[in-house]
């Protein structure tokens, strides 16, 4: 999900200005790939190295899993819906795969031919646009990841049903992340940052041996924090929230995140924050628990030991899950 968070650095002054003369330096990265603004900063011999090439493989997942050019492979099996099987990378086959194996764990709330269903709504494309309930329905019929037809031998995908399309705008990213922090640590990265869109991952601590620390967003303020964390624990922070693509009409906030079981807008929770140590599990986490709500996602979440979860309600409350008690600093 595009969200924005803030990574929050000391202010170095006195004797630890000296010290950082001699610290090691960065080297940043910035691109727009997976429809939103990725940076990456990398410390080491290797850190240059090391980013050119994860941008390049976060080129290539971005170009197999885009489902706005017609000429993606993600585009090309939804093409062929009804119709026949399609090769694809393997990359592509492991990402459905993981994607299936989350969906059965999670009361396939998250459900990755949901394609029929934001096509159909199209939030940032078609303006204040809402569809009928016979619209919605019959876009929902379509919505099924347990008729997808997969092939791990030959790489192949099939979706049986003319109109069935793929959507992995939740877990593309994360699973691009994870990927990223392979490349890196392969060149013996020991200390970076990975901002993709707002889904943030570390590796170890800041070069002066600080932990990062990382700003949750006030879903109803765009300059505003709600609250900091330490990566002491954890790697990995990725937040859903419904303030970043959606449009207002006739009073109701429309965001693009769905419930493929009903084709419509949550509105219990206005954004989920989830800290772990897999961009691709928890990139589907923060949006599952986002359209299930705090009570039922708590109990999702026990099948991800170590995982924790901020949840906003509508009315602004913060909740936080137990593990994040006398660590996360609430701003509010």
């Amino acid at each position: 999900m595009t969200v924005v968070l803030f990574v929050i650095f000391a202010v170095v002054t006195g004797g630890c200005a000296i010290q950082n003369l001699f610290a090691p330096k960065p080297y940043t990265e910035t691109q727009f790939l997976m429809d939103t603004v990725i940076e990456i900063t990398a410390y080491g011999p290797q850190a240059e190295a090391g980013v050119k090439e994860v941008f390049a493989e976060i080129k290539h997942l971005h170009d197999i899993t885009n489902n706005f050019d017609e000429n993606s492979e993600v585009s090309q099996i939804s093409r062929q819906a009804g119709l026949t099987q399609v090769a694809v990378d393997p990359e592509l086959v492991a990402i459905i795969k993981l994607s299936n194996q989350l969906s059965d764990k999670l009361d396939s709330v998250f459900d990755i031919t949901i394609g029929p269903l934001t096509e159909l709504w199209g939030v940032g494309h078609k303006g204040e646009f809402v569809p009928t309930q016979a619209e919605i329905d019959k876009a929902c019929a379509l919505v099924n990841y347990k008729l997808i037809q997969l092939d791990e031998t030959n790489h192949t995908v099939f979706l049986p049903s003319a109109g069935m399309k793929l959507d992995l705008g939740g877990i593309a990213k994360g699973y691009a992340v994870d990927r990223a922090i392979d490349i890196l640590k392969s060149k013996g990265i020991k200390s970076a940052l990975i901002n993709a869109g707002g889904d943030v991952r570390v590796i170890g601590k800041k070069p002066d041996g600080s932990p990062w620390r990382i700003g949750v967003q006030d879903p109803r303020s765009s300059e505003g924090m709600i609250a900091a964390l330490p990566l002491t624990i954890w790697d990995n922070m990725e937040t859903s929230g419904d303030y970043q693509r959606f449009f207002l009409k006739d009073g109701e906030r429309y965001s693009h995140i769905l419930d493929p079981r009903t084709g419509r807008q949550p509105r219990s929770i206005t954004s989920v924050t989830i800290v772990g140590s897999r961009s691709g599990d928890d990139d589907v986490l923060s949006t599952v628990l986002f359209i299930v709500g705090a009570e039922r996602g708590r109990e999702l979440l026990k099948q991800f030991p170590g995982t924790e979860a901020v949840f906003v309600t509508n009315e602004g409350k913060i909740l936080v899950t137990p593990g994040l008690e006398g660590i996360i600093e609430i701003q509010k």
